[in-house]
């Protein structure tokens, strides 16, 4: 079901709510580009585990005008604004992809508000894995991230006149033949996740969220990329929820090595390492990922009750 909803400043955001209807509360935080639809494969499982997601879209996509500064610490301060709005007191917060900066960011802006933190396939802080990679502070552990993903969350970011041409034209050839450019895009994919996207219902989810990201054009996917190209400055060590990373070997849309290493700098977090997986292993593991979110999120809430 989706929505508008206006925060406390006159703002209006776009809204799509899944599962129970008046389930334990999880903010769901959507991958770039994408929109709120996005977690429309979410529905059955939460209903199941009586969860209730509230998954709004970010500026630029979808039904939420586009903001003209994006920073990663503005947009949480929007993001405690949409939760407030919803009247969370305390829940728990999924971020898919490229929704794990903002999840991240807003778990350790929040603290013990935030009773759990699922992170899919994150994009952890690349500028600040590079430039640890260049003063030797990361060991060989961590491998460099590709030349591929360097340019395009470092480099292309900078030269926004290139970057905003060649993201259009991408746009309207998807417009014009979703499903073609759904093909091709498959090929450029590890095996795994080809196979994940053969599925006609995973197929059918991803053009329509990205038809959706694409209402205001492309400006919801120029300012993420925005975002994403600098250091978060989070203070990780403020994140009290204990916290989920679900990260493929095989994920050639995130770099897999900055998404370890992001699960080290949160503390009580474990990362589940999917061997041979992919980016989009969540959609046939939905029910896992939202168990693991329910049941960390529950026991918090429970030991909270003790404490108070």
């Amino acid at each position: 079901m989706s929505d508008v909803i206006e925060m406390a400043d006159g703002r209006r955001v776009g809204l799509a709510k899944f599962g129970a209807v008046d389930g334990y509360p999880v903010l769901a935080l959507h991958g770039a580009p994408a929109s709120r639809i996005m977690f429309d494969v979410t529905d059955g499982p939460a209903k199941k585990l009586g969860l209730t997601l509230y998954c709004p879209d970010r500026p630029g996509y979808g039904l939420t005008p586009k903001d003209d500064t994006p920073t990663l610490s503005a947009r949480v301060d929007d993001l405690e604004l949409i939760a407030d709005a919803l009247s969370l007191e305390k829940f728990a917060v999924l971020g898919v992809s490229g929704g794990g900066p903002y999840a991240v960011a807003l778990a350790a802006k929040l603290g013990n508000r935030i009773t759990g933190l699922g992170l899919v396939s994150p994009l952890g802080p690349v500028a600040e894995y590079e430039a640890a990679k260049k003063s030797g502070l990361i060991g060989d552990e961590h491998k460099k991230m590709s030349r591929g993903h360097r340019i395009l969350f470092l480099d292309l970011p900078k030269l926004h006149g290139v970057l905003s041409v060649q993201a259009g034209l991408s746009a309207r050839v998807f417009k014009a033949a979703p499903h073609l450019f759904a093909r091709l895009f498959a090929l450029s994919l590890s095996a795994s996740d080809r196979k994940v996207l053969e599925q006609p219902h995973v197929q059918e989810s991803l053009i329509a969220m990205t038809l959706e990201a694409l209402r205001q054009d492309v400006a919801g996917g120029l300012a993420d990329l925005a975002v994403f190209s600098k250091p978060w400055q989070v203070a990780f060590e403020a994140i009290t929820a204990p916290a989920f990373v679900w990260q493929g070997t095989s994920d050639r849309i995130v770099p897999e090595s900055v998404s370890v290493w992001l699960s080290g700098l949160i503390p009580n977090c474990r990362l589940v390492g999917l061997e041979d997986c992919g980016h989009f292993w969540v959609y046939d593991n939905v029910e896992e990922v939202l168990g693991a979110l329910a049941g960390i999120s529950t026991s918090a809430s429970a030991n909270a009750g003790v404490v108070d």
